[in-house]
């Protein structure tokens, strides 16, 4: 990132992103390809949601999409265990590697496969169990994957420089179990967003 942003205009950027998912997943649509190269910001700091090619409508019962979507450095842990239907919890997950990857400068999660992948969420969050994941011993791919133990959360270690609420806000975005994964709506009313925000500012970029 040539230009990194403060955590005040990274609070302005996100807010603008979950009230964006709040329409959509109000509105029964699922993106399922969050990535910061799909994100569109003017120059006076108004950000866009752009390339809507995945995006599908959800509802009651599940319906079964497939798995293969969302580049891969935002692709939550279920998809990556093959999960067989989706959630508004895909795209909760991916907003959380953008947040931390705008509060890094850097991509927070750069894996080049699925077990690389899976290797470098739990050296950010631990290794997943069925304690914390009740649903995790029943996801079709989960006997591809070898599993390394590491029992810390390592999120505050990463993030030094970030603020509590900034840690906390990462924490809920990163829920193993997409059901306890806070939503767009609930991320809005975080305190992260609440202390201290600031508005846009001509400075972005």
């Amino acid at each position: 990132m040539v230009h990194p942003f403060t955590e005040p205009q990274v609070k302005c950027l996100m807010q603008q992103l979950f009230r964006a998912l709040n329409y959509m997943h109000t509105s029964y649509v699922l993106h399922r390809d969050l990535k910061v190269s799909n994100l569109l910001l003017t120059s006076h700091g108004i950000l866009k949601v752009a390339d809507f090619g995945l995006a599908r409508v959800f509802g009651e019962p599940d319906m079964y999409m497939t798995p293969r979507v969302i580049t891969l450095w935002y692709r939550c842990p279920e998809l990556l265990f093959g999960s067989k239907t989706q959630t508004t919890g895909i795209d909760q997950w991916a907003a959380g590697c953008i947040l931390g990857e705008l509060l890094l400068h850097r991509p927070l999660l750069p894996g080049k496969s699925d077990m690389e992948q899976i290797d470098k969420i739990i050296a950010l969050l631990g290794t997943p169990t069925t304690k914390i994941w009740s649903e995790l011993d029943s996801l079709p791919l989960l006997e591809n994957f070898t599993l390394k133990t590491q029992p810390f959360n390592n999120v505050k270690v990463v993030f030094e420089s970030a603020s509590p609420s900034a840690i906390d806000l990462l924490n809920s975005l990163f829920m193993y179990d997409p059901k306890k994964r806070i939503s767009a709506a609930a991320a809005l009313a975080h305190p992260f967003f609440t202390l201290r925000m600031l508005g846009p500012t001509g400075d972005y970029i």
